[in-house]
């Protein structure tokens, strides 16, 4: 019972044998049916009797098959089973009466294959799907206002029949019960095992468990605080556990950005670095030329410092990037500059408020966790001031996050980096306002500002570093830090030995291989 095809149009991709093939190494198998089941769907096959066979072999699959454990695979789905079912919802007769499912059922010898002819109807669906995806891209073509558009759904839509997540409408959850009863019983047997990506920050990981794909987390402070310096050092970190890290830098170039790195991963001074004036010459030559192999042989990191990207944009690359090399965590500093590419004439609120949306979808699209900073309202400064002033407290609030409430609104976890000075000295601390799937809480920071790095008290105490030393004193009526307050011993360019043991180990022994 084919599908009709009109006579001008040729026949779209199918195998109607290895689509008998499939259903009769289900009614079989015992032992295979279970896992023959889970990799298709009723759609993947093209004669319309086939894929009525299928869903009712699926349904007695789910309403046999409750729980999650061993002995799961007990022959529930054979022909006596689907006979029955078939003739109860009325489609047996549809479907080609008995006849038709006892010829399925002695099709085969031997169900030995049944991988090969799952990867043929398989195949032939992907197919099918590309060929509807084209026509429908086409009509886009003659329809979109901008070119950005056309390619922006072209992309969309084949990427998602690449990853597999085509929108297939509503699902039924019970359907997915077993594979969630089963992730909360590995949970009970395994409760300390880390499953999100750790960002290298002890505190702020357990508290989160890490980050998580399809999780926008924002992170926000006022200018000059360091948020641009937090974020890669996150960025750094999780690339040293052998990660993919894309960062879309609207303000540093990729330059300054690696120069940072290469500071922080070294111990020389940025400062130095820029200047070309190294005090130990050879020696931080050589503890940069470490921290470059490193960068290069072991970090998976990918830059764009292109000013006026938009959001479309950064999902086109991001999703060739997954496709290519794989993704793990994206970076995008900041959202203020970014331009959405929507009418101007909507206002400045809106189009903030289209950008973050954009960015969390890109989130659940890639399931990669996102990291976009933000900018506050200056109102979080001037309160910072008067809480000083009346012995109060002046730490930001939600309602602080710059030109759109969106921002909140769609952030899963919305972090502030707090900076205020306690008795002439700068402290500094990573607030978790906001923490969509878990609790909130306040984490002591120390800003290491010659190597432009934050590190935490776990951080400090690892490394045998005084907390007493990484302080940043106010320096007369300016306030500015004095960076000569620093102190690691015998001087911060011996900073790079202290990374011995630490989150990454230089010499490289302890540094996770890439996988090309």
């Amino acid at each position: 019972m084919p599908n009709e095809q009109p006579k001008n149009q040729i026949t779209m991709p199918n195998s109607v044998e290895a689509e008998q093939n499939v259903l009769c190494c289900i009614l079989r198998s015992p032992e295979m049916q279970l896992e023959i089941i889970a990799q298709l769907k009723a759609a993947d096959f093209y004669q319309p009797n086939h894929q009525i066979i299928f869903q009712a072999m699926k349904d007695i699959s789910n309403q046999s098959h409750k729980t999650v454990g061993e002995g799961l695979s007990v022959n529930t789905v054979n022909l006596a089973t689907v006979v029955d079912h078939l003739r109860r919802i009325g489609k047996l007769e549809q479907v080609g009466d008995i006849d038709y499912i006892l010829r399925l059922n002695e099709l085969l010898p031997s169900t030995a294959n049944f991988d090969e002819y799952i990867t043929i109807v398989k195949r032939a669906s992907t197919m099918r799907q590309l060929i509807v995806i084209c026509d429908e891209v086409k009509s886009k073509a003659y329809t979109a206002s901008t070119s950005e558009e056309a390619i922006t759904y072209a992309e969309e839509k084949i990427f998602a029949l690449s990853q597999g997540g085509a929108n297939g409408g509503l699902v039924l959850l019970a359907d997915d019960t077993a594979r969630t009863m089963h992730n909360i019983n590995e949970r009970f047997v395994n409760p300390g095992k880390f499953r999100g990506i750790q960002t290298g920050y002890t505190r702020f990981d357990r508290l989160t468990n890490g980050l998580h794909g399809g999780e926008l987390i924002v992170l926000a402070a006022r200018p000059g605080v360091g948020k641009s310096a937090m974020a890669m050092n996150i960025a750094e970190n999780v690339a040293k556990q052998g990660k993919t890290v894309a960062i879309f830098s609207l303000e540093m170039s990729n330059e300054q950005i690696i120069e940072r790195m290469m500071s922080g991963m070294s111990g020389v001074p940025l400062e130095y670095i820029k200047s070309g004036q190294l005090p130990h010459g050879e020696a931080d030559l050589e503890k940069l030329r470490i921290a470059q192999e490193t960068i290069c042989g072991k970090m998976k990191m990918y830059g764009n410092d292109y000013a006026s990207i938009k959001p479309s944009e950064i999902a086109s690359q991001c999703r060739r990037l997954k496709q290519q090399h794989g993704l793990d965590l994206i970076v995008i500093d900041y959202i203020q500059l970014m331009n959405s590419g929507v009418d101007a004439k909507q206002g400045r609120q809106n189009e903030v408020a289209a950008i973050s949306r954009a960015l969390k979808l890109l989130a659940k699209e890639l399931n990669v966790p996102v990291i976009a900073l933000s900018q506050l309202k200056r109102d979080a400064e001037i309160r910072n001031i008067k809480g000083k002033e009346n012995q109060g407290g002046g730490e930001p609030v939600l309602s602080d996050l710059r030109e759109s409430g969106a921002i909140e609104q769609d952030a899963d976890i919305v972090l502030f980096i707090h900076k205020e000075e306690v008795s002439g000295v700068m402290k500094y601390s990573l607030i978790v306002a906001k923490h969509r799937n878990g609790e909130q809480g306040k984490i002591e920071l120390f800003w290491l500002g010659k190597i432009v790095r934050f590190v935490d008290a776990e951080y400090l105490t690892q490394h045998g570093i005084n907390m007493g030393q990484v302080v940043e004193t106010v320096a007369g009526d300016n306030q500015q830090p004095a960076d000569d307050d620093l102190s690691f011993g015998e001087s911060i360019a011996d900073f790079s030995e202290l990374e011995e043991g630490g989150f990454v180990d230089l010499s490289g022994d302890d540094v996770p291989e890439t996988q090309e």
